[in-house]
């Protein structure tokens, strides 16, 4: 069956992105055919379209999305025909219609608005992850999130403020200084124009000296306060996106697992 979908023919900017037709397969066993109503944008797709992290071209980008299922494959019984759902980790997302494994579509509810369950999904596992896996944030500790008000920063800081942590947050404008604050932050940092010495001295000042337990770093190039030092529980600096550093930038790929560096700071390839 032939749809419409955005293909990368080379690496580059934005205008590699061209809108061509083709073949969609038949969902295998196990499998499920949607039509995409809406699809997430992340940083992966902009590393795959400008060479950082990517798979041989000619290919379809994009990894989240949503919309409804449209053929099932054989044996799929846990979803229906006409039923919405979300997903995350398809590639080839930036399509008119995609074919996933049953088990990766998510029921959408009926309140959630399809583009916001288009957008959610990758951004909010990774920040579950990093709460509760990577770094489980406790009750009590401070947590400082760089990149605040952007889409994983955001949901780090609701999350950690309903596991019962006190968020300091850093943002680079008043805007997203509103949306930091609007989400729960306790304190935020505005960044822009401070130095990384400065920022550090603020978190210092804002926590009475005595630091925070974690840092989430999802800039990577931003000013990084470190965690404080105690011996238990284990302090750590999370470094979950690189935004603004090396990773970001075209013909530096990505070595290594996702999560292979050492304690105090682990590093987490971003989505």
């Amino acid at each position: 069956m032939a749809t419409q979908a955005i293909v990368v023919g080379e690496y580059g900017g934005p205008e590699v992105l061209e809108l061509s037709p083709t073949e969609v397969r038949l969902p295998g066993p196990g499998e499920i055919r949607v039509d995409v109503e809406a699809v997430g944008v992340n940083f992966k797709d902009i590393y795959q379209r400008t060479g950082v992290s990517a798979p041989e071209v000619p290919f379809v980008p994009g990894l989240e999305g949503a919309g409804r299922v449209e053929r099932l494959g054989e044996g799929v019984t846990a979803l229906a025909v006409g039923q919405r759902v979300a997903w995350v980790d398809a590639p080839g997302s930036y399509a008119g219609q995609v074919v996933l494994p049953a088990e990766r579509g998510i029921p959408v509810p009926d309140p959630v608005p399809t583009d916001v369950a288009a957008a959610a999904l990758a951004q909010g596992v990774t920040a579950h992850f990093l709460t509760h896996s990577t770094y489980p944030v406790k009750a009590g500790e401070s947590v400082l999130i760089h990149a605040a008000a952007g889409g994983t920063g955001l949901l780090l800081v609701q999350l950690a403020k309903h596991l019962g942590a006190r968020v300091v947050a850093t943002v680079s404008t008043e805007e997203k200084e509103k949306l930091a604050r609007g989400a729960g932050a306790d304190e935020v940092i505005r960044y822009d124009g401070l130095s990384s010495a400065r920022t550090a001295a603020e978190v210092r000042r804002l926590t009475g000296g005595q630091g925070v337990d974690v840092v989430f770093d999802g800039v990577g190039a931003a000013p990084v306060a470190r965690p404080r030092r105690r011996p238990s529980p284990p302090t750590g600096a999370v470094r979950c996106g690189a935004v603004r550093g090396a990773m970001a930038r075209p013909g530096n790929r990505p070595r290594g697992p996702p999560s292979s560096a050492r304690r105090p700071q682990r590093r987490v390839r971003p989505s």
